[in-house]
C-alpha cells in the first residue's frame, strides 16, 4: 500500500512546491521503496506540473487531475511521465481546478488515490496556498501531512490556524490522518533559530513535530526547478542536496516507519 503524503501550508511562498519536488526525487533515491512516485498537483497555478513537465509558462496538459476529478477520464488515463531523471509520474494541474474550489466535494481525490495506491510506492500531493476545498481533498486522501514552513512571526500565526484545521479533519472525515512533521524551510544559515518562535510552534504541535534538519536559503535550490531538475540531479554535492538527503535519510523515513506502525494499530483497533 502506498504512503500518501499531502504537502500543506496555507501560506504562500514557503518553499512548499520546491520541497515536494525534491522529496519526491529523494524518496526514489534514498528509500527502500524504489518503484515510481506519483505526484498530484492540486494547485490551480500548476507550478509543480510546469516543472515536472518542462513547460514553464506553457499550455496546460491535455489530460489533468481536473479531468479525473470530474470523471471525464480514469485516474490511470490522466497520468503522464515527466522530464525528471527520477522515475516520477504526475497527475498535472489545470487552471480549471478553480471551479472545483467553489464546490463542497471533499472526497473526490480520496476516490482517485484509492485506485492508484497499488501502483505506486509513494503518492505526494502538492496543494494550493489556502485551506479551501482543494487542500481539504488532499487531507482527506492522505495518510500523512507534511508542513514546510519558515519559522517567523507570520508563519507561526498561520500554523496555529492550520493545526485547528488539521484537528477538524482528523476528528472528522479522515481519522487516520497523521502529522508527519514540520520541515523548516528558507532558513538563514547565518542565524540560529528563534527560540521563542520554536517554543510557540512546539506549544501548538508538540515537541517532536519539528524536524531537526532545516533547509537553508540556497541558490542551487532556487535554480534547479528552472532547469526542470531535482536538486539531486542539478547538483548532488551542493548544500541544498545534502540537506534534503539528510532530512530524508536521517529523519523523515524513520519517522514514517514509526507512524506506519501507529497507523496499523489504529486500523487494527477498529476491528
Amino acid at each position: 500500500m502506498s504512503n500518501v503524503i499531502a504537502i500543506v501550508n496555507p501560506k504562500g511562498g514557503v518553499g512548499k512546491t520546491t520541497s515536494a519536488l525534491n522529496i519526491a526525487a529523494g524518496l526514489l533515491r534514498y528509500s527502500d521503496i524504489t518503484s515510481s512516485v506519483l505526484t498530484i498537483d492540486m494547485d490551480p497555478q500548476g507550478c509543480m506540473s510546469s516543472t515536472l513537465l518542462g513547460k514553464i509558462d506553457g499550455a496546460p496538459p491535455a489530460r489533468t487531475i481536473f479531468d479525473v476529478l470530474r470523471r471525464a477520464i480514469t485516474p490511470h488515463d490522466g497520468i503522464t511521465s515527466t522530464v525528471f531523471q527520477e522515475n516520477i509520474e504526475t497527475l498535472p494541474s489545470s487552471p480549471h481546478l478553480e471551479s472545483m474550489a467553489k464546490t463542497q466535494l471533499f472526497d473526490r481525490l480520496k476516490k482517485v488515490t484509492d485506485q492508484l495506491t497499488s501502483s505506486y510506492g509513494w503518492i505526494l500531493i502538492d496543494t494550493p496556498p489556502n485551506m479551501g476545498v482543494l487542500t481539504l481533498n488532499a487531507l482527506v486522501a492522505a495518510d500523512y501531512v507534511l508542513i514546510p514552513t519558515p519559522i517567523n512571526g507570520l508563519s507561526v500565526s498561520t500554523l496555529r490556524k492550520l493545526k485547528a484545521d488539521l484537528d477538524a479533519v482528523m476528528n472528522g472525515p479522515n481519522d487516520l490522518l497523521q502529522i508527519l512533521g514540520i520541515l523548516v524551510t528558507m532558513k538563514d544559515a547565518r542565524t540560529k533559530p528563534n527560540k521563542k518562535l520554536v517554543a510557540e510552534v512546539e506549544e501548538v504541535f508538540g515537541k517532536d513535530v519539528l524536524f531537526k534538519t532545516a533547509i537553508t536559503t540556497n541558490t542551487k535550490i532556487e535554480e534547479a526547478p528552472a532547469e526542470f531538475q531535482s536538486i539531486f540531479q542539478f547538483d548532488n554535492s551542493c548544500v541544498g542536496a545534502t540537506l534534503y538527503r539528510d532530512f530524508l535519510k536521517k529523519e523523515m523515513l524513520k519517522r514514517l516507519a514509526a507512524l506506519e506502525k501507529k497507523r496499523a494499530e489504529l486500523i487494527e483497533g477498529r476491528y
